[in-house]
């Protein structure tokens, strides 16, 4: 095991401090023997407008409200009826459901030819989103051989072939 002149050093101070039976604390530089990044999955939402033109049909109704189609409706209904029903005693009946068909129709024609439609194109956009993961680094798990022993710790930075450890030697019982 090669050590470097540091590591003698910070030793040397230990063994100072321990003579003199007080607390001491030193920084000692300590070979890596193996960095993993941590890694965290983030995911992007990202939106995507999509628009398209699209034809609509619209109706609008005319301005004539008028009651002359409905009553003529109502007329001719009630003459058919009443021809198809005049031997028959419910002739008034079929006679009054002939003018009330009849006022219906009149009424739905009219509504119909005074009724104008017309198509125009509207813009018409949605929005879609894409998922997008993305690994990112969060930090670094760094194993490292102090004494005999081998530790692990995680930093926010690689630190490269050595890393620096603050030890604190205080006699036992003290």
């Amino acid at each position: 095991m090669k050590v470097s002149t540091k590591t003698i050093a910070a030793y040397s101070a230990l063994a100072a401090g321990l003579a003199s039976a007080q607390s001491h604390t030193s920084v000692v530089e300590v070979p890596v023997t193996a960095v993993e990044p941590v890694v965290r999955i983030i995911t992007h939402k990202i939106p995507h407008e999509s628009c398209w033109d699209e034809r609509v049909k619209v109706v609008r109704e005319g301005g004539n409200h008028s009651a002359t189609p409905a009553v003529l409706g109502a007329v001719i209904g009630g003459v058919v009826g009443g021809s198809v029903g005049h031997n028959s005693r419910y002739q008034p009946i079929i006679a009054g459901a002939g003018a009330l068909l009849g006022s219906s129709i009149g009424n739905d024609i009219s509504h119909q030819r005074n009724a104008q439609s017309y198509y125009v194109t509207e813009r018409r956009c949605e929005v879609d989103y894409e998922l997008r993961d993305e690994e990112q680094i969060v930090g670094y798990r760094v194993s490292y051989q102090y004494g005999d022993s081998i530790y692990q710790t995680e930093t926010r930075n690689s630190p490269g072939a050595t890393i620096q450890l603050q030890v604190n030697v205080k006699p036992v019982g003290q």
